[in-house]
């Protein structure tokens, strides 16, 4: 357990800013709070390597949150197809028993004539 200036066990985060993508560090869990805020801050990995690699890291990452996105958005779609069919089910289902109840309808008034 890593513990900040505050005595606080620092909190444990991943930079995703195009100078460092990807890397792991530790920090202070008071930052947002400027009164409170003791600046602790550590890296937990070695620095990349070079621009090439940071850039082809930052490329990857936001690859991956931009098929996340469209992913949530395809679920989206099913939900709303998977409702869509579940009330058209219900309407067909509806339409079936109104239709039975006409023909015994039908039928009984047509064996009392």
């Amino acid at each position: 357990m890593v513990l900040c200036r505050c005595g606080v066990e620092a909190s444990f985060s991943i930079s995703w800013t195009d100078k460092n993508p990807g890397r792991k560090f530790r920090g202070c869990t008071n930052y947002k709070d400027p009164s409170r805020y003791c600046k602790f801050f550590m890296w937990l990995d070695p620095p990349l390597p070079s621009e090439d690699y940071k850039n082809l890291m930052y490329q990857m990452h936001f690859a991956l949150v931009g098929m996340a996105d469209g992913n949530a958005q395809l679920e989206q779609v099913n939900v709303d197809q998977n409702r869509r069919l579940m009330l058209m089910m219900k309407l067909m289902f509806i339409m079936v028993m109104l239709f039975a109840v006409m023909l015994v309808t039908g039928t009984v008034l047509l064996v009392k004539l």
